[in-house]
């Protein structure tokens, strides 16, 4: 590795400098938390365990060789991966966030779930807490395919629950559960939580983003994605239920 392999400090860099193969572990603790915040992990800038094979991964998802060695290549495709996450985290704008009048009816676009009910567009996903299937399913055009999924939209309505009280003014969802189809088209992550009906992407409806994020480091959300203090200020919040402990990473 060359003195200036040590010292390039984003993949940017790395790419238009054309620099040399290295290790991952001989890269600058700058350039890993770049990479760390791409793959949606601890931003710590430390090669451990989890580092390893969440680039690991990543290498093999993109049918790249030698797991742990960092190229031009490689950097080319985070880079990729990057720009399609910041792409696709904010598909539900484009249109001014209003309340709904009719939230808590049964009215609306229609779907059937997997487990045979018919739910409304305008209906609570579990009732009392205002966070309705339209809200949550791009107006009942991304209807969940199994079971599994929507659990996960009645364990996550109630987080996002007790979020919406603690904050005590109403949310804007900007994106929700994901079909493969429409997380691809969107260039989402390919492990995206919102593939599973696990995670909403959020907005207060006031404008007050710093008490927002506070109620969301005190909730029960274990994977925080920040788009407005850590981000490029995309104006909103990422949070999921995904398994293990608390994750908080940059948009």
């Amino acid at each position: 590795m060359t003195t200036t392999n040590v010292r390039i400090q984003s993949l940017s860099d790395f790419v238009k400098l054309e620099a040399p193969t290295v290790l991952l572990t001989d890269c600058h603790p700058n350039l890993i938390k770049e990479i760390q915040a791409i793959l949606k992990i601890d931003v710590d800038g430390i090669v451990g365990p989890m580092t390893k094979q969440a680039f690991a991964d990543f290498k093999l998802d993109n049918d790249l060789e030698f797991p742990l060695n960092l190229g031009v290549t490689t950097a080319k495709e985070l880079l990729k991966a990057k720009g399609q996450e910041e792409t696709a985290a904010n598909d539900g704008e484009g249109s001014e966030p209003k309340l709904n009048p009719n939230a808590g009816s049964r009215t609306g676009n229609s779907m059937k779930l997997p487990t045979g009910e018919i739910v409304y567009a305008n209906q609570y996903i579990v009732e009392g807490i205002p966070l309705t299937w339209g809200e949550a399913t791009k107006n009942c055009t991304r209807v969940p395919t199994i079971k599994e999924y929507v659990d996960n939209a009645v364990r996550l309505a109630k987080v996002w629950g007790e979020v919406r009280d603690k904050f005590g003014s109403p949310l804007y969802i900007t994106s929700g559960y994901r079909p493969p189809h429409v997380n691809r088209a969107v260039g989402g992550a390919r492990y995206s939580q919102h593939l599973s009906f696990c995670a909403l992407d959020m907005k207060p409806m006031n404008g007050d983003f710093r008490k927002l994020f506070d109620v969301l480091k005190a909730s029960s959300f274990t994977g925080l994605g920040d788009a407005v203090f850590m981000g490029r200020n995309k104006g909103f919040f990422h949070g999921d239920i995904r398994p293990g402990n608390r994750v908080i990473f940059p948009y």
